[in-house]
């Protein structure tokens, strides 16, 4: 064996995490098969009701009066939890329907819109111990979204076709609408295009309007919001040239249909309609030269309207101040656009309208406003907080989907998880996962509170990745691999356990661990316990592969120049290229057991004999001559000495994988090395 010194510092400091919020509590919620949340809401007190999807015949439920779910019919949930998420105050199922949006009156009625197979929706007023139904009224068309006023007032809102029962004085109670082609191909059939509806239940269940709104082409309404006045805030999208607009719109102007095969993509909207339901106070198009749409609206105390929605227009117009005036996302019709935030006026003027960024839904899905008028907005993977001018981001925590906020400015989160993306806190009052594919999940953040410590991923800390190459991002992880711990939360007091096994700890600090994984975990999962001072606080679950390789590299990004040393001793990069026929080291950690072991937390020999991987160990570029314990560094880093082929092309960026048994250290190309 030639025995190369190892020069390359393997902390991972350069790995910034996102920034968290302060985690309060996160916990599962479902049974033994599937759940989905749909919705979720906070009262004054702090207790958290979500709505939600469930098969599982044994989800947490108080009473089987209403419905309960099985394998073959699923069912809406309805879940109160109390305030530290520590029990379940009240659960109950809504028989043969699904999960919608959720709203609370300030008497603690409980409101649900639901949907059945001919996705006709219903809204289902509980009393707020849940144990009666007060009324339960067909819309008799598909809502996207309702809002519920304090006395108990619901609107909802969505799309409609032909024959949708509207009362008499709305604003518009006939459908006017060209036609409209449905299904492809010679199956294609014609039909008068669809009109986005309102409707306005009183609080006993009797409609107090219903109505159309529109023009001629398809238009959807998304989301709406009722001020203080009772009047209704209402976005969404339309292809219509003539959708209403009224005098002093922000943009009385309709930029254009863009269609794509039998899809059509046209502006935002935003419109006012007032308490009767009779008159546009307020109506204006939302958009650029590309698709727009608005996803999300609400309103503050003054009355004043912020929109979020996404964009694929460059021209979206925005605020000189605005905390991100460019447009960054693909060009259409690529997926990825960009999240938009509009804050109006409660005349419809407008405030600040600014992009944010949203790395993977291209758009926002989510805005809430707290009592000093900071806008929360959904931007997957995070959800930004916004200044009151809008002019900067001034916190982004790691969470997105369904979101609400608290008097006390703490932010509630929704949503499904897998049982191996997802780390509960212990004293949740479910910290594992149920069963099936996904459950339904809850988080509670905070910002002026002190931290819990809590995981948001864990990641091969050369590779920066969840799991292997053929199966990220699954969370796996191998027998000895040193990872990176993202999170919230850490100190030195902070300890990581694997199925009861202490993680030797190399690095800590407030939002990232460095550790490595006990040799002794045995397959096919391993149990995560974030320790602070003894005590667990998280729980988590990760799959266990005999390896999961990784790469150390150069600017330790787990991409691009791998940190390798050629034959001479120096650093290899693209100006100091290894020749072929010489021997270079490479050093990668997640190479799994070794024999003869080596205990955790220990340092690699300096002589005979050295630990070698179980598994067979070979390179792209040529024959391994050493692959074993690196000497004197720690138990998990794993060295291995190359012979270049002569064969191997030459470059400054020639790719580089190691194998460790069938397992590979990377795709072609994620790790290079330098050969002349």
């Amino acid at each position: 064996m030639r025995s190369i010194a190892f020069l390359f510092v393997i902390t991972v400091t350069g790995f910034a995490a996102a920034r968290s919020a302060r985690v309060n509590y996160a916990t599962y919620l479902g049974g033994s098969l599937d759940e989905q949340a749909t919705a979720i809401a906070v009262d004054s007190a702090g207790n958290v009701y979500v709505a939600g999807t469930t098969s599982s015949p044994d989800f947490p439920l108080t009473s089987k009066a209403f419905g309960a779910p099985a394998k073959d019919h699923a069912c809406a949930f309805v879940t109160k939890l109390n305030a530290n998420a520590t029990g379940i105050v009240w659960s109950v199922c809504l028989a043969n329907s699904m999960g919608g949006g959720i709203g609370l009156d300030s008497a603690g009625n409980v409101y649900v819109s639901t949907f059945g197979t001919s996705n006709i929706s219903s809204i289902t007023k509980l009393t707020p111990g849940a144990d009666q139904i007060i009324y339960a009224h067909s819309l008799g068309a598909s809502a996207s979204a309702i809002a519920v006023d304090p006395t108990g007032n619901v609107l909802a809102v969505g799309s409609a076709g032909e024959g949708f029962a509207t009362t008499a004085g709305a604003y518009r109670t006939k459908l006017i609408a060209e036609t409209c082609y449905s299904g492809a191909g010679v199956g294609m059939t014609p039909s008068p295009c669809s009109d986005a509806f309102v409707t306005k239940l009183r609080a006993d269940g009797g409609v107090a309007y219903a109505t159309y709104l529109g023009g001629s082409r398809p238009d959807q309404a998304r989301a709406v919001a009722v001020d203080a006045e009772g009047n209704a805030w209402i976005t969404g999208d339309t292809t219509s040239a003539d959708f209403p607009v009224t005098a002093g719109a922000a943009q009385p102007t309709f930029h254009g249909e863009i269609t794509l095969g039998p899809l059509r993509f046209g502006d935002a909207f935003v419109t006012k309609l007032d308490p009767s339901g009779s008159k546009l106070l307020y109506s204006t198009y939302l958009g650029g030269s590309a698709p727009d749409s608005g996803f999300a609206i609400a309103v503050d105390g003054a009355g004043a309207a912020y929109v979020a929605g996404g964009t694929h227009s460059a021209d979206f117009p925005t605020t000189a101040a605005a905390a991100q005036r460019t447009y960054g996302g693909g060009a259409f019709p690529q997926f990825r656009g960009d999240a938009f935030v509009v804050k109006l006026s409660p005349a419809g003027s407008i405030v600040y309208s600014t992009f944010l960024a949203a790395t993977q839904s291209g758009a926002a899905n989510g805005i809430v406003v707290d009592g000093i008028g900071n806008a929360y907005v959904g931007t997957s993977p995070n959800t930004s907080v916004l200044s009151l001018d809008g002019s900067s981001v001034l916190t982004s925590p790691a969470f997105s989907g369904l979101f609400a906020v608290s008097n006390q400015g703490a932010v509630f989160f929704a949503g499904q998880t897998l049982s191996h993306l997802f780390f509960s806190t212990l004293d949740a009052v479910q910290p594992r996962f149920g069963g099936g594919v996904y459950d339904a999940m809850i988080v509670k953040t905070e910002f002026a509170q002190p931290a819990l410590p809590w995981i948001t991923n864990i990641v091969n800390a050369a590779g920066l990745r969840s799991g292997t190459p053929a199966f990220y991002p699954v969370f796996q992880v191998a027998p000895g691999e040193i990872i990176t711990i993202l999170g919230s939360g850490f100190d030195t007091n902070t300890s990581v356990v694997f199925d009861g096994l202490p993680a030797p700890i190399i690095y800590v600090q407030a939002n990232q661990i460095n550790a490595v994984v006990p040799f002794g975990i045995a397959g096919p999962s391993t149990e995560i316990a974030l320790k602070q001072s003894g005590k667990s606080i998280a729980l988590g679950t990760m799959d266990v592969l005999d390896a999961v390789p990784a790469l150390f590299t150069i600017d330790v990004s787990g991409h691009g120049q791998a940190a390798v040393l050629n034959q001479d001793g120096t650093v290899n990069s693209a100006t100091n290229r290894a020749a072929r026929g010489s021997v270079i080291s490479v050093f990668l950690t997640g190479a799994g057991r070794m024999t003869p072991a080596q205990p955790d937390g220990s340092l690699g020999p300096l002589a005979p004999p050295f630990p070698v991987p179980i598994l067979g160990v070979g390179a792209s570029i040529g024959r391994i001559l050493y692959a074993g314990a690196a000497p004197g560094l720690v138990a998990g880093v794993v060295q291995v000495n190359i012979l270049i082929s002569n064969e191997v092309g030459s470059g400054e960026k020639v790719p580089l994988v190691v194998y460790i048994g069938n397992y590979a250290s990377g795709f072609i190309g994620d790790t290079t090395v330098g050969v002349r």
